[in-house]
């Protein structure tokens, strides 16, 4: 079984690469055979090549909310994500609806996604490296997926 474990982000602005920061922590350790960590920085519908013959996928992304707390840490499945597909423009696809798309193309797309959705506090602002809150749960971040691999590499 092939997994992908894809970090993304913008390493350049501060949290924002957080996704990234958590993949490169994830490269040096020993993972299930099988897994295969990537970073991006791309969106929408490049991410489909990305995705294409992998049994599973787990993706890390920073996510900004209203009412987040900074460094918490979402767990989304692409259950969650069923009602926000919608095709208006290839230049504004959001996960779901690339994964939709993959699979009415009759793409080898993931079975299984889960996101890591890391809540952060500056995705705006040109430096490299994340806000305090925010690097303190990359450790975490790490754990979880690590965790995740496993249950997957299982069944």
């Amino acid at each position: 079984m092939k997994i992908l474990v894809l970090g993304l982000g913008n390493p350049i602005l501060t949290d924002d690469g957080v996704g990234i920061y958590v993949a490169r922590e994830l490269q040096g350790r020993s993972l299930p055979e099988g897994v295969v960590v990537e970073e991006s920085s791309l969106s929408g519908f490049l991410l489909l090549d990305l995705l294409v013959d992998y049994q599973k996928a787990v993706i890390i992304d920073s996510i900004k909310t209203r009412q987040g707390k900074v460094g918490e840490i979402y767990r989304l499945t692409q259950e969650a994500l069923k009602e926000t597909v919608h095709l208006t423009s290839v230049h504004q696809l959001n996960l779901a609806t690339v994964l939709k798309l993959g699979d009415s193309m009759g793409l080898s797309i993931p079975e299984e996604v889960v996101i890591y959705a890391i809540e952060v506090a500056d995705n705006q602002t040109f430096s490299e490296g994340c806000t305090p809150l925010v690097q303190k749960a990359i450790p975490r971040a790490v754990r979880l997926v690590e965790k995740e691999l496993l249950r997957m590499a299982k069944g």
